[in-house]
């Protein structure tokens, strides 16, 4: 199980009310943004708990497809998602909760004795700091790759937060491992599949122009530049930089 990352004070000071709170005999709800770890610090709370996403289990009750009696604490996720939370609430009023979801609402959340918000990555440098270096070394052993990886080269998505700095960690640790003959090979794949949609020479072709120019635009400074770096004429190049991009 993974643990919740407590190398900032705000982290730290969320995960003790976490613990201490799973000796209480009351409701927790952990809120915040998509990413910020809360279904981490939910199995932190009750590691052997019940797992269900709200929803689907507000269903199962509904259909009568469920006895609640066997559980005394359960872990729901996506509790936003729920259609009739103060029903739902009171058919697991003998059950111990820990819920997620992004925001709360006053018309449940007094069922909720503890409630904890867990900010974003952005405000949380230090635990920002750390996820990046466990992701980089998940990637590395994921990709077999032995030498170190330039983290200056790797441009990070923090805009869902650990989700999207996971994919993104991931990616650019592919991509900076792979030389031009498997990256050859891999488009060649990517080819293959796509002709079972699209035969379309010229919308394959752009699959591989457009991020082409997209790089030149990011690396030189002008248009002279490119069609210079790039050997191409520049009337030739501003045609096409306006049927990708506008200009």
């Amino acid at each position: 199980m993974k643990n919740f990352i407590t190398k900032s004070k705000i982290s730290k000071k969320l995960l003790q009310i976490a613990q201490m709170s799973a000796n209480l005999p009351v409701n927790i709800f952990i809120s915040g943004d998509i990413g910020v770890g809360k279904r981490i610090l939910a199995k932190q709370i009750f590691p052997n708990a019940t797992e269900f996403d709200a929803p689907k289990l507000e269903m199962l009750i509904t259909k009568g497809q469920i006895s609640l009696g066997e559980y005394s604490t359960l872990i729901l996720y996506n509790f936003n998602q729920v259609l009739n939370k103060q029903e739902f609430l009171n058919k697991l009023e003998h059950i111990k909760i820990v819920a997620t979801g992004y925001e709360t609402e006053e018309s449940y959340i007094n069922k909720f004795a503890v409630k904890i918000n867990i900010p974003p990555l952005k405000q949380r440098p230090e635990d920002l700091d750390q996820l990046i270096l466990n992701y980089i070394d998940e990637a590395k052993n994921i990709y077999n790759i032995q030498d170190n990886i330039d983290i200056k080269n790797i441009d990070y998505d923090l805009s869902c937060n650990g989700k999207t700095l996971k994919q993104s960690i991931y990616k650019n640790i592919l991509l900076q491992s792979l030389d031009k003959d498997e990256m050859a090979t891999i488009l060649r794949d990517f080819y293959i599949k796509e002709f079972e949609n699209e035969k379309d020479y010229k919308k394959l072709l752009q699959i591989c122009e457009k991020p082409l120019l997209e790089a030149a635009t990011t690396v030189f400074k002008s248009q002279l530049q490119i069609a210079n770096n790039l050997n191409i004429n520049r009337i030739t190049l501003r045609k096409k930089l306006n049927r990708y991009f506008g200009e």
